[in-house]
């Protein structure tokens, strides 16, 4: 052994004589480029391993950034100009699931995971101005990205990373009408936290704290509206977990300030709710949210029939006033008036301000959408469901006017897809107005708020897919009161609760015409009043 231990000691003094020069990388977060190419030890490995799981990083830590490559890497420009986007018209609308200083650090540095960067780009693509994108579509320009991000997804690895992935790519999928490839998608996400234990997973840094709650929210909430659409049973189960902190704390915080955990405040309370910060909107978002899943069971009751109408409407009136409640206490600076959206827009958030109050409208929209057809069509409607009538219309009204403002300033317009669900269901609304109002002023502003939508949703149009699915549905519906004037198409059916949930979902023929093919022509009848 005595010759190999020799052997050994003169190579390395062999190594130490010939390498005399410092260890110097071209990028931050990269071994030496001496060191790489040999395949050595660095002195500076230790900033090098930045993987927390298993997925490739965009720079693999043992290769060079100069000599590494993707083929389905754009270039910078256009890399920088995709995340930017992203947390612009994506992030919020879609999932809360990123820090974006900590997340563009890691993008400079090599270290973020490869698999998110594709789905990020491929969900983003779609709203880029770059040259090299200007000759695809915008509806396509990211699908090469999802593609190549689905298949870089790992379900052997548990971690945050796989969690972001699913509920990026479940997003993707339902773009393109992909309902059941969404539901997939977002079941492991669900799994996939519940199994490590998201929110209680120790975290060095607040910031990645902070995350893991903002993730596991998102996948509470998330799981709650898809799981009602495709009517299956919940997988998420809830726990008293922080909501999340305002959005300028967030952003402002140190990516080093180490995390002061606090046990006891993981604790699961099954019959309390967390209490959101006055000023983050996307606590007081998730906060209303919990009341989707009560409308959609009192929605379901009243299309199974099997519940008497005096009964649903004291259940109504309970989850009103839960909303109301919410809607009461809200902070002076969060009531929605216009010198209030000016300021969020001061402070970047306008789109989170718009996005706060869109929810809240849709909600009441839905809670009080069956009382419509009572209201015109039943004389003998309890004055409480007239009331409830008159707060569907009224919640409608309001949805179309924050969004047709919102969409004239870039600091608040939102470019989602799922506002044009919500302005599907709002037409719905307004098209009864507009067939059955009895005052001229109520009939001529639905006329003006139907022609805004028209122009808003052809405008998404462009961008989503499944908004050919929003367009149909809309012309089923016109049809369907064309072919029956006794405003029975509003009544609440399976039909109906198909229409108002499952946005991926093409309406059921029994209710429309012998084509769901969408025609802007349609449009121009609804606005001619034929």
């Amino acid at each position: 052994m005595y010759w190999l231990t020799s052997f050994c000691t003169k190579l390395t003094h062999g190594h130490r004589r010939t390498r005399r020069r410092k260890c110097i990388r071209s990028q931050q977060g990269l071994t030496c480029d001496y060191c790489a190419a040999r395949g050595l030890d660095c002195h500076l490995s230790a900033e090098t391993v930045f993987q927390s799981d298993g997925y490739e990083t965009i720079v693999p830590w043992r290769s060079h950034a100069l000599t590494h490559k993707s083929k389905l890497l754009p270039p910078t420009d256009l890399c920088l100009e995709l995340i930017h986007l992203y947390f612009r018209y994506v992030h919020v609308s879609f999932h809360v699931l990123f820090h974006k200083p900590s997340f563009l650090d890691a993008y400079a540095r090599g270290s973020l995971p490869r698999i998110l960067l594709l789905a990020v780009m491929g969900l983003a693509a779609r709203f880029a101005r770059h040259a090299s994108l200007a000759a695809t579509p915008p509806r396509e320009r990211g699908r090469r990205f999802v593609k190549e991000a689905e298949r870089l997804l790992d379900l052997h690895d548990m971690s945050l990373t796989t969690i972001q992935a699913c509920l990026m790519l479940g997003a993707a999928a339902v773009v393109e009408g992909g309902r059941a490839t969404e539901s997939v998608y977002f079941s492991i996400a669900c799994r996939t936290a519940l199994l490590i234990d998201l929110p209680n997973i120790a975290a060095p840094t607040l910031v990645e704290e902070e995350v893991n709650r903002r993730v596991w929210w998102t996948v509470y909430e998330t799981d709650t509206w898809s799981s009602t659409a495709v009517r299956l049973p919940k997988m998420m189960p809830f726990r008293n977990i922080p909501l999340p902190m305002a959005e300028d704390v967030f952003l402002g915080l140190p990516l080093t300030q180490p995390a002061v955990a606090s046990p006891d405040s993981h604790r699961p309370v099954a019959d309390q709710l967390p209490v959101p910060s006055p000023d983050s909107l996307i606590a007081q978002a998730m906060t209303i949210g919990f009341t989707l899943s009560k409308i959609d069971q009192i929605n379901s009751r009243a299309a199974s029939g099997l519940v008497k109408y005096v009964d649903l409407i004291q259940e109504v009136d309970c989850i009103w006033r839960e909303l109301h409640r919410w809607h009461s206490n809200l902070p002076a600076n969060l009531v929605n008036t216009p010198d209030n959206i000016v300021y969020w827009s001061s402070k970047n958030q306008g789109n989170l301000f718009v996005f706060l109050h869109m929810n809240y409208y849709h909600l009441c929209q839905l809670l009080f959408y069956q009382f419509i057809y009572h209201s015109a069509h039943d004389k003998e409607c309890p004055p409480l469901a007239l009331e409830f009538a008159a707060r569907c219309r009224d919640a409608s009204s309001q949805l179309c006017e924050l969004l047709h403002a919102a969409s004239a300033s870039p600091h608040t317009e939102l470019l989602n897809s799922l506002v044009g669900h919500v302005l599907t269901i709002a037409s719905t609304v307004q098209l009864h107005i507009l067939l059955f109002g009895e005052k001229d002023a109520e009939t001529q502003n639905a006329r003006r708020l139907l022609e805004r939508n028209f122009a808003l949703l052809t405008r998404l149009e462009v961008y989503w897919p499944c908004l050919d699915i929003s367009f149909a549905r809309l012309e089923a519906f016109h049809e369907a009161c064309a072919r029956f004037q006794d405003g029975s198409q509003f009544r609440m059916d399976q039909w109906m609760l198909t229409f108002l949930l499952e946005f991926a979902t093409a309406v059921p023929r029994n209710r429309t015409a012998e084509s769901n093919t969408v025609s802007h022509n349609s449009w121009r009848n609804i606005l001619g009043g034929r």
